[in-house]
């Protein structure tokens, strides 16, 4: 999955199409030196000890780092001079130029592949592992496949999937903040102080995004499981469900939520051959046993309740990114998408909405 997310991050922002077929790193050109860059850069960053120290006989993590850090930005300035009308960003001047090499530098960072390659995980084994409440259910990708024509429908689902896994399975677990003042935690207007949390100036905070999303409190009553149908449109008065925390929130949202959810939509639709390309293309069918998922990685996704916080420590690795700690082996077939598929009547589509439940 990392090296998928390789081959998309450096095709839209280098438009690079390089050949990713090559069994190593050093068969692989330009691309294997991005990818050791930016890991060296990532081990840098996040160091226990950040000092930069370069003495003949060793040099520190943070050292290294910053070294790799000028070596992708001049590598980066010069994709952007030889090419500047091709990636998403078109430069009008020299200072924009050295602008769209800095952002490429964090679009491309092994963070940011390795954030993408969680995200895809959790939502193609959402799509093609979950099975609901019931073992005899088909799997989502299935309901989506046989859900009639029209592309809303299918769209609106992938979509609150999509939405789901954000939710529930943030890449990045939270974020550390540091008060500018004093603040109170809890209600403002609760009378026993006991109930309030005084965090004072200069302190840090630790912003944790899963329990955030699973937190009735924060959230809604049925935060804890996975439902795919939540963020359809709902069929009665009931208000929108408010989106998770995995791009942050408010003014501090990032900038490339959105870019992001189109790529993991359009991974998704490829693989279940729904793109809007041609009348006949392949579809790709992800086999596993639901069975065989780790208790923590089925807390992690949202399909397992009353999982306690060991067994998820023992399942999932959260730093820096969040993914199961042992492989989960997968067998994809290739189908090809006819039109005699079978679709669900409009009654059945909504009778569906109670999958989960």
């Amino acid at each position: 999955m990392k090296t998928l997310s390789w081959k998309i991050l450096l095709s839209l922002f280098l438009a690079h199409n390089e050949d990713f077929s090559a069994p190593t790193r050093a068969e692989r050109g330009s691309l294997s030196e991005v990818e050791r860059l930016q890991e060296v850069l990532l081990r840098g960053q996040f160091s226990l000890f950040p000092v930069s120290i370069n003495a003949r006989w060793w040099r520190s993590p943070r050292s290294k780092g910053l070294e790799a850090r000028e070596v992708l930005l001049n590598l980066f300035r010069e994709r952007v001079r030889k090419v500047p009308s091709k990636g998403p960003f078109v430069p009008k001047n020299a200072e924009e130029e050295e602008d769209i090499a800095k952002h490429t530098l964090l679009f491309t960072s092994s963070l940011t592949v390795k954030a993408l390659a969680s995200l895809l995980t959790a939502m193609l084994l959402n799509l093609h592992v979950y099975r609901g409440r019931h073992d005899s259910q088909g799997s989502l990708a299935e309901v989506i496949c046989a859900l009639p024509s029209e592309a809303e429908r299918k769209n609106e689902l992938l979509r609150s999937i999509c939405l789901e896994t954000e939710r529930l399975s943030p890449p990045v677990v939270g974020i550390m903040r540091r008060t500018t003042r004093d603040i109170v935690l809890g209600d403002p207007h609760e009378i026993n102080i006991d109930k309030q949390i005084l965090v004072p100036r200069g302190w840090d905070i630790w912003l944790y995004f899963v329990g955030a999303a699973r937190d009735p409190a924060a959230f809604d009553l049925n935060a804890e499981p996975f439902s795919p149908w939540r963020y359809c449109t709902p069929l009665s008065d009931k208000a929108e469900a408010k989106e998770g925390f995995a791009f942050g929130s408010g003014s501090k949202a990032c900038l490339g939520k959105h870019l992001m959810r189109e790529v993991i939509l359009t991974v998704a639709k490829t693989c279940l051959g729904i793109l809007p390309k041609s009348e006949n293309q392949d579809k790709y069918v992800l086999h596993t046993n639901f069975e065989d998922i780790p208790p923590g990685v089925g807390a992690w996704l949202g399909w397992q309740a009353d999982v306690g916080p060991e067994q998820w420590a023992k399942d999932m690795k959260q730093l820096p990114t969040q993914r199961p700690a042992k492989e989960i082996k997968v067998r994809m077939t290739k189908e090809s998408v006819s039109a005699t598929d079978t679709e669900l009547s409009d009654i059945a589509w909504f009778d569906a909405q109670e999958y989960p439940d």
